[in-house]
């Protein structure tokens, strides 16, 4: 198992209460900016900043194309569960960093007890809600039981849902999400539009910490088929990406990944910069 990397997920979280603190560097942003950033710097519990798509590209754990279309896909509506069995695998990283891409006016709210559920059912205007982890663990944030069903269930209105679980395949994830005591019916998973798997080992192309962080798969959700198709996946021998479907938005893509490859090529850059870039890139595209 991965140590804890400083703003990746991994290890044994603490129980705590939520610490409402101001995001820091963020005087360019409205009130509901500022709102989410807090939402979102509560997945990191490890210390250091929180790492953007640009950071995870920098390091080689996405490539630019895969952030694009996993970032254009989020920027549309599109709800999301990173997954890896390990502790440190980047899963919880991941999910931080794709809700850097959450269409503008929306609202993150944390799901920290089915009473916020229950409010999600009856709420009319569109919002993110974010589950820390589908896990059993009594922290702030996890969701477990029957609970999880209905979670997952609010993709199939108006909302978007966000969150990480333990699991290495499709399979695995399908198995534990329908099996007792989720009870997840199929038709709810298949609402969910993305599915991401992380990789970790410690083989070449490491990290400053000995270990190396892949985008192992991205799914999306085939209604029509009534499946999760691949999308994306990792070589291991290679260590290389691999488009393995056609993308129907291909051209929003590849302007989104060209973007996202000049701002890594530029150095790192902070989960707030990359939201400033990315809502002034959406203007100049005309889609703010």
């Amino acid at each position: 198992m991965a140590p804890p990397l400083a703003g990746i997920g991994g290890g044994p979280r603490v129980p705590r209460q939520v610490a409402q603190r101001a995001p820091a560097n963020c005087g360019y942003m409205h009130s509901l900016e500022q709102a989410n950033l807090a939402q979102v710097e509560e997945l990191n519990q490890r210390g250091g900043r929180t790492l953007s798509m640009v950071d995870l590209i920098r390091a080689r754990t996405i490539s630019a194309e895969m952030a694009a279309y996993v970032g254009h896909r989020i920027s549309q509506g599109a709800s999301l569960l990173t997954a890896a069995n390990p502790g440190g695998a980047g899963k919880t990283a991941l999910l931080a960093a794709a809700l850097g891409f959450l269409p503008t006016g929306m609202p993150i709210a944390t799901v920290d007890g089915p009473h916020v559920i229950a409010g999600a059912e009856k709420e009319a205007v569109p919002h993110c809600y974010l589950a820390h982890e589908i896990g059993s663990g009594h922290w702030y944030g996890y969701l477990w039981g029957p609970a999880v069903a209905r979670y997952l269930a609010l993709a199939s209105r108006l909302h978007t849902v966000a969150s990480c679980l333990h699991a290495d395949t499709i399979e695995e994830m399908q198995a534990q999400l329908t099996a007792r005591p989720l009870g997840v019916e199929p038709s709810a998973l298949l609402a969910v539009d993305l599915i991401l798997f992380m990789h970790v080992d410690r083989a070449r192309g490491s990290g400053p910490d000995g270990y190396r962080r892949r985008v192992a798969a991205v799914y999306e959700s085939d209604r029509t088929a009534g499946a999760h198709r691949l999308i994306y996946r990792w070589h291991w021998e290679r260590d290389a990406f691999e488009r393995t479907a056609e993308v129907a938005v291909m051209a929003e893509v590849e302007a989104l990944a060209a973007h996202l490859a000049c701002l890594a090529d530029a150095g790192p850059l902070t989960f707030v910069g990359l939201r400033q870039a990315y809502l002034a890139f959406l203007g100049e595209v005309g889609r703010a």
